[in-house]
């Protein structure tokens, strides 16, 4: 069966496909103070800034990110579905997100995820540099555009 992978701009249509995919992650957990983050208002309100993606394969919706300004440069978001990691997904995902920091103002972006975790060594095999811990344990990735 031949796979027709489509990345397209997130939009505010897609909530119940980010909804889906973000709780269907067995790593990086929503925590307490991340709730906030998903209320349906705050979610459309971060899409509306125009720096997320999601892709689908096969008209089935399997990963998605979103990058925001808080108002510095952060990856709010990057999730695949399980099942799909390993196939470029995220990377991709992932590529593009930094590509629309990068081509504006932004010379450096901001993310959060658990320490140990998948995520970590996914980022940090990209580029991405631990940075500590932010106030609720979390470890704080930088990534700096290239001069």
């Amino acid at each position: 069966m031949v796979l027709k992978m489509e990345f397209l701009k997130l939009e505010p249509r897609h909530i119940k496909e980010v909804y889906d995919i973000r709780f269907s992650v067995k790593e990086n957990m929503v925590h307490a103070h991340q709730i906030q983050y998903l209320q349906r208002e705050q979610v459309i309100e971060d899409i509306s800034q125009g720096g997320g993606w999601i892709c689908s394969i096969n008209d089935e919706f399997v990963g998605y990110g979103l990058g925001i300004h808080i108002p510095h440069a952060l990856i709010g978001g990057l999730f695949v579905r399980p099942e799909y990691h390993g196939r470029g997904i995220g990377s991709e995902i992932l590529e593009r997100i930094t590509d629309w920091f990068f081509s504006g103002s932004d010379d450096q972006i901001e993310l959060t995820t658990d320490k140990g975790s998948s995520a970590a060594a996914f980022y940090a095999a990209r580029g991405w540099v631990p940075e500590g811990d932010d106030e609720f344990g979390q470890l704080i990735m930088r990534k700096r555009k290239q001069k």
